[in-house]
């Protein structure tokens, strides 16, 4: 719970600035027609634009991202970082619906509410979240078809995944941010995707995605596998996982020894469950059953 609060107090204080202070950098991009009776869109983070992307809805406004977006989102203006929204720029595009995740806290809702931005917020920190969400912004805007076939395609892929046999090789998994490591318990997206690939992950109890574990556990645990997720600055977070997986500590764990620290890539795992599921269960399910080794 930690770390879900010292994100959401972030993102209170950044939204709060965005609101009092206009970004000049995007002043350009405000004066934008709206067609009436039509939707008007807006998604606040990548996970979310590529699900509405799929279901075939239209967005006028998207985060701004180094990820590459749907080419369906050409011409749809930036409205600020995910964490942070310029809800200036928000209310500019006269929204019908403002499409969040749910993970950053209540004050992160309020203040849609305070400012009179229609929003809906949405569950992706699990597999079965993302499957909620998809349902459930098919039935918003009338793409039930669409959603259903999504649906099938993931599920078609749990059942295969299902009939492998589960894996005693134990997993451990590392959350890396620049200057901080944490450990992923199945409340995590990466660890529900361990957990569906028949994993073992040593840490799998917990009552928030992400938890401080001291270094007698981890020695306890003594996992055969570490994966690594980075949120944010992949370069900068690598290093300083990198440091902290050199230190006098780490050398009896067998993962460390037996070189066995796989850095997943952040476009599949990430904080937020997304559309690239399919192909991240199909990676992990080869990592945690050593095809390919």
């Amino acid at each position: 719970m930690k770390y879900k609060r010292i994100i959401s107090m972030i993102a209170a204080g950044a939204m709060t600035l965005s609101f009092m202070s206009c970004s000049s950098d995007n002043s350009e991009n405000k004066s934008v027609a709206v067609g009436t009776g039509e939707e008007v869109v807006v998604a606040t983070s990548v996970a979310v634009t590529e699900i509405l992307d799929a279901l075939g809805v239209k967005v006028s406004g998207v985060p701004s991202t180094s990820y590459e977006l749907p080419e369906s989102t050409e011409g749809a203006v930036e409205i600020g970082n995910p964490m942070s929204p310029d809800l200036e720029i928000i209310k500019s595009l006269n929204p019908t619906v403002v499409v969040s995740v749910d993970t950053l806290g209540e004050d992160y809702k309020k203040t849609f509410t305070q400012n009179n931005i229609p929003s809906e917020f949405v569950n992706l920190t699990n597999v079965d979240g993302l499957k909620e969400t998809i349902k459930t912004l098919g039935e918003r805007f009338d793409k039930n078809d669409k959603a259903n076939e999504i649906l099938k395609e993931l599920e078609d892929k749990e059942v295969s995944l299902d009939n492998k046999e589960k894996n005693d090789e134990k997993v451990m998994i590392l959350f890396g941010a620049p200057g901080s490591v944490m450990i992923g318990t199945d409340k995590s997206y990466t660890g529900n995707l361990v957990q569906i690939c028949g994993g073992n992950n040593v840490f799998n109890e917990g009552n928030s995605s992400y938890i401080q574990v001291n270094m007698e556990e981890i020695i306890k645990a003594n996992p055969d596998k570490i994966l690594v997720t980075m949120h944010a600055l992949p370069d900068e977070t690598k290093k300083t996982v990198a440091e902290e997986l050199a230190k006098d500590s780490w050398k009896s764990i067998n993962a460390v020894k037996n070189n066995k620290v796989i850095y997943l890539d952040s476009e599949y795992f990430g904080m937020s469950a997304n559309l690239k599921v399919i192909e991240g269960l199909d990676m992990l399910s080869d990592i945690v059953h050593g095809i390919g080794e």
